[in-house]
This record gives C-alpha cells, sequence and structure tokens, in this order.
C-alpha cells in the first residue's frame, strides 16, 4: 500500500464538519440515508446494496463531480435522482421537488445527457434539438431560437441538416449535449459528456459547462472517470465506492484526507542510474518509486520538502537533470484512496424543508400531453423515412403475393366465400406482421440501446409515449390493409361492398395490434425472447388461427385458441364488411377489437417499465 494511503489509513476517521449556511448558496439537491437494494435474483444469493446510506448536499450554482470505478453505484444514485428508480429507503429532495413523491416534477428541472444511447436520433441536428426543447415544456419560437443559438454555439452548423444517427460517435455526443441543454434546466446531470470527443471540442463542452454555472448559476452533476479533466471544472466531488462515499469535499479537501503530500520529480541526466544504497537513504524521506530510466519520484509530507531537496542536490550533484516539487493531482489521490473503509462521511444535520413551488404560470395536463403526442408521433414518423421504401414494397407485395399464392392451391379458388376470406386473412396477416411484430421488436431494441431511458428521463409522461408510436405505426400499416382488398378485385374482379364502417374497421384494426405489440415489447425484457414470440404469434395466425379459412374447419383446440386471438376478430370483421353484412356479428368483432385495444393501451400505460424498477 502506498504512504499516502498509509498515512490516511493510520490517521483516525473524521467526518467533514457540516457546512455554515452564511454565505453559502442553499442546496439544489438534498440526499439524505439513500439505500438501493436489489433482492437476489437467479444464482445470487445475497440482495445487492447498490447504494447504502447516502448523505450529501449539492449546492445551487455548483458544479459536482460524482467520481468512482464501474460498479461502485454512481449510476444508480443518477437514476434514483432523476425519479427513475425508486430508493428502497431515504429522501432525495431537487430543489422545490420532492424526487420520491413526484418524479415527474423533478425530471422537468433535470437536462440529462446518458452515457448510452439518445433518443432523437433518426432526425436532423436542428430537429432533435427544437424537438427535445417542446419535450421540455418550452414554446414553439423559444425552442426554435435556443436549438440555432446551440446550433452555432456548439459548432454544429455545418451538421444542422444531417441524421444524428450518420454523425460520428463524437459528434452525436455533442449534440446530445446541446439537447441536455434544451429548456434552459436549473440541473445538469452529465454522465461522462466528453466520451468520443477531441481535444478542441472537449474543451469548448468544458468551457461552456463553466459559462453556464458561471453566467447563469446553472447547477451540475458530473459523472465520469476522467479525473485529469473533471479536477479543472468540478467544484466539489464526492467518491463512491461499493455502494458508499469513500471521499466527499473539495479537490483540495479530497487531496488533504488522503495525506496532503507533496511531489518530488527527480530526472537523472542521460545514462544516470540510482544505486541500491541511494534509493534506500531516499526512502528513508518518503515512499519512493521509479516512473522510468532516471526518473524517480518521492512522496513527502510539506515539511519535509525542503530539507530533502536540499539532500537530494548535495548528495546527487552533477547528476541530477531537473529537480521539482509539485502537489499530487486528483487523478492520483482519487487512485491511492483507500477503499477497503468505505466510511460514508456526514453529511449537515439539518434537513432543509422542501419549500413551495416557485409562482409562475402551469400548462395544463391536457396540453402537455398533446405538445409531447405531437412531436414523438413526428419523430416516430419521421423515423421511417430511413426504410419507407422497403417498408411500401414490403406491405403491397407480401399481401399481393398471398392474395395471388393462396388463391391457386389445388385447382385453384372461385368462389365469392374463399376468395373473401384470402383477402382479409392476407390484410389482417399484413397488419399483424407490421402493428404486433415489428412495434414489438422496436420497443424492445428501444429499451436494449438505452434510448427508452432517455424517454422516461424527459418530463413526459407514458400516454404520450405510448399514443406516439401507436398512431405512428397506424398510417405505416394502412397500405398492408388496403392492397389485398385492390388485389382481389383487380385480380379476380370480386365483388366488393365499401362499407362507412370500414372507415372505423380499418384504423381500430391497425391499433389493436400495434397496442398489442407495443405491450408485449414493453413486457419482455429479453429482445431475443420478443423475437422469438412475435415470430411465433406470426406463424400460429397463418398455419392455425381462422384467418384464412372458417372457424369450423379447424380441429376444436385451434377453435378455442382462434377465439382468444384479436386477429381472427379483425379478419371475421373486415371480411363481413366487405360484404355488405354489418349487423350483430359485425359489431361484436368491432366491439372487441376496441376493448383489446383500450385495454392494451392502459395496460402499456400504466405497467410499462418507465422507471427501472
Amino acid at each position: 500500500m502506498s504512504a499516502i494511503a498509509e498515512e490516511a489509513r493510520s490517521r483516525p476517521t473524521q467526518a467533514p464538519t457540516p457546512l455554515p449556511s452564511a454565505g453559502l448558496a442553499p442546496p439544489a439537491v438534498v440526499v439524505r440515508e439513500l439505500v438501493k437494494r436489489y433482492p437476489a435474483r437467479g444464482a445470487r444469493q445475497e440482495p445487492v446494496v447498490a447504494n447504502d446510506r447516502l448523505s450529501f448536499d449539492i449546492r445551487r450554482g455548483e458544479i459536482f463531480g460524482l467520481l468512482g470505478p464501474n460498479g461502485a453505484g454512481k449510476t444508480t444514485l443518477v437514476m434514483q435522482l432523476m425519479g427513475l428508480l425508486p430508493p428502497t429507503s431515504g429522501h432525495l429532495q431537487l430543489e422545490h421537488v420532492d424526487v420520491v413523491r413526484d418524479p415527474q416534477a423533478a425530471k422537468e428541472l433535470i437536462g440529462f445527457l446518458p452515457q448510452g444511447g439518445l433518443a432523437l436520433n433518426y432526425v436532423e441536428v436542428e430537429r432533435a434539438l427544437h424537438y427535445t426543447g417542446r419535450l421540455r415544456g418550452q414554446g414553439e419560437q423559444d425552442a426554435i431560437l435556443q436549438a440555432k443559438q446551440l446550433i452555432e454555439e456548439l459548432g454544429l452548423g455545418d451538421y444542422r441538416n444531417q441524421f444524428v444517427n450518420l454523425l460520428s460517435g463524437g459528434m452525436a455526443r455533442l449534440v446530445g449535449f446541446g439537447m441536455a441543454l434544451m429548456g434552459r434546466p436549473r440541473l445538469l446531470v452529465l454522465d461522462e459528456p466528453t466520451n468520443e470527443l477531441d481535444p478542441h471540442r472537449r474543451r469548448l463542452v468544458w468551457d461552456y459547462i463553466q459559462r453556464l454555472n458561471r453566467e447563469q448559476g446553472v447547477t451540475c452533476l458530473l459523472v465520469t472517470h476522467n479525473v485529469l479533466e473533471a479536477e479543472q471544472v468540478i467544484q466539489r466531488l464526492a467518491v463512491m465506492d461499493k455502494g458508499r462515499i469513500i471521499a466527499l469535499g473539495t479537490p483540495e479537501e479530497i487531496k488533504h484526507q488522503a495525506g496532503g503530500r507533496l511531489r518530488l520529480e527527480l530526472q537523472l541526466k542521460e545514462d544516470a542510474r540510482l544505486t541500491a544504497e541511494e534509493q534506500e537513504r531516499l526512502a528513508a524521506y518518503g515512499a519512493l518509486s521509479e516512473v522510468r530510466p532516471q526518473h524517480y519520484r518521492l512522496q513527502l509530507a510539506p515539511e519535509r520538502s525542503g530539507p530533502t531537496s536540499a539532500a537530494v542536490l548535495q548528495e546527487l550533484g552533477e547528476r541530477v537533470e531537473s529537480l521539482r516539487l509539485a502537489r499530487p493531482s486528483l487523478e492520483e489521490v482519487y487512485l491511492e484512496l483507500d477503499r477497503t473503509r468505505a466510511e460514508t462521511p456526514a453529511a449537515p444535520e439539518s434537513l432543509p424543508p422542501v419549500p413551495a413551488p416557485p409562482p409562475g404560470p402551469t400548462t395544463p395536463s391536457w396540453r402537455r400531453f398533446a405538445v409531447a403526442l405531437k412531436y414523438l408521433f413526428l419523430e416516430h414518423l419521421l423515423e421511417v423515412r430511413h426504410t419507407w421504401v422497403w417498408n411500401t414494397v414490403f406491405s403491397i407485395l407480401m399481401p399481393v403475393a398471398m392474395v395471388f399464392g393462396l388463391s391457386r392451391i389445388g385447382s385453384g379458388l372461385e368462389d365469392r366465400t374463399s376468395l373473401l376470406y384470402i383477402v382479409s386473412g392476407a390484410a389482417v396477416f399484413s397488419v399483424a406482421t407490421e402493428g404486433l411484430l415489428t412495434t414489438a421488436q422496436r420497443v424492445g431494441l428501444m429499451r436494449q440501446d438505452g434510448r427508452l431511458i432517455y424517454y422516461a428521463s424527459l418530463p413526459i409522461n407514458q400516454s404520450s409515449f405510448v399514443s406516439s408510436i401507436i398512431l405512428s405505426r397506424v398510417l405505416i400499416i394502412f397500405p398492408g390493409i388496403l392492397t389485398p382488398i385492390l388485389a382481389g378485385w383487380l385480380l379476380y374482379g370480386i365483388r366488393l361492398e365499401i362499407s362507412p364502417w370500414l372507415a372505423v374497421l380499418v384504423p381500430l384494426s391497425a391499433l389493436s395490434f400495434s397496442a398489442l405489440g407495443m405491450a408485449l415489447g414493453s413486457l419482455i425484457r429479453d429482445l431475443d425472447l420478443v423475437v422469438t414470440i412475435t415470430n411465433a404469434i406470426i406463424s400460429v395466425l397463418l398455419l392455425a388461427a381462422p384467418v384464412f379459412i372458417p372457424m369450423e374447419s379447424l380441429p376444436r383446440p385451434l377453435q378455442l385458441l382462434g377465439q382468444v386471438l384479436p386477429p381472427t376478430y379483425a379478419a371475421e370483421a373486415l371480411r363481413l364488411a366487405l360484404d355488405g353484412q354489418t349487423g350483430s356479428r359485425f359489431l361484436l368483432d368491432v366491439a372487441v377489437l376496441a376493448v383489446v385495444t383500450a385495454l392494451s393501451f392502459v395496460g402499456v400505460s400504466r405497467w410499462m417499465r418507465w422507471r427501472l424498477d
């Protein structure tokens, strides 16, 4: 163990003195006795304590660093702070908001840059910034103005019309930083903000953070592994390990906690080396290490720096190329901290009361829902631009091929009833493929690449998010419903009734399948399992469900199966409508589809894993 760690270990544990309130900004973030415990699962026999009695404050207008190795509990702490993960116990307060009681209100105060995937990455850079601002509650003109301003200030002018997902990793990271700034949040939570950035843009980000802090008093929580860079901007920091805080204070205070030693850098001339006896004598002054040939480092107590420097020069004389005293960097101290103690420093004893929300106009909930629905719908719809050609080809060719191919089975079908079954079955199969299968896999992919977490971090509710995806799929599904109807008419001259009920049935079928697909994608965690289950469902529809053939033609077990599958009712309703039979049986089918849509929508909106618990 190093001398710094040894000396820190030998001193009695002292908790930081509670900071006096005079002259200091009030806390923007208050954490008291926060515990997050994950239950034992699978092969894991013991519960995992990710955060263990954490207590600290972040002052308003402060740049606060959160350092620690992987698995230290930093991400868990950040997710709780943003209301995405409920704590097992403890108190979290952000400005005037009790985060545990009102996580949605906390999200309105936070701008978040995750380390993982970003949402809105299939639209242009300027549109991504604009939409983020609107989703964060900005007015239209204010969002447009700030988006243009950030594009200029962050040097994104040449990329404003490029799709975010086609940018390099560094440029996409810079766009994500801009998205975190939209809406002018009170607290910035930045997780490794300079990853993949070149030195010039890395400096730009740090300068921008400092300017926001200096000119606008923005509070910043910086989560990073890059201690060397962080030391230049952070004002206070907490070092975490194994779920606890092992050091808390300013960079200078952390260095003092670790021993407050100085570093004597000794560079010898070429071909000069220290003998074993000389190394032994120097080691008597402090911890000696050979950094590289001819370069030695000696850790010293400050009061011994003068005598040691004089002794080195006297003993080594002309062999010394250079001799330099320096204070240890924060990175060196961070690496030297004794992580075996993991003693959580005590926080200020008093718990600031949660004040009333600041006065000001509040946007009605229905209006916030409508705005979020509009911009999320546009984003999901614009995402299809990358694949619209293939979607269109698939939506046309597959139903036409099914109508043409299935009608050629055996000696070929000539009767109207059989052709109606084929036309309606092909339409429903197309809807199920695009609505159920594609939607389920898309939502599963969002969870896997981290985009779902980013959506959840925005101050939008689940209902607007769910509605936007379902409604965007409806427009994509339409060609798959209409194409087989046209194919039946053009290829075989089958006479079809164009009932006004089709204007209800067609979107309702698309809605019901999309809602089911989203329910599957949101409830099943494993993407591979989502793919397996949705493909199995599609196979059942094609081979076993009464979609292409009458119910009575199936064995009894398959009839029972068909009665619990929504596609059965969609196919029958479409067939009856095209045949002009919109009586009680048709209305019953429509009612079943409406109930399935409503239950799926409500279920996804309430139980989708919007939070990480």
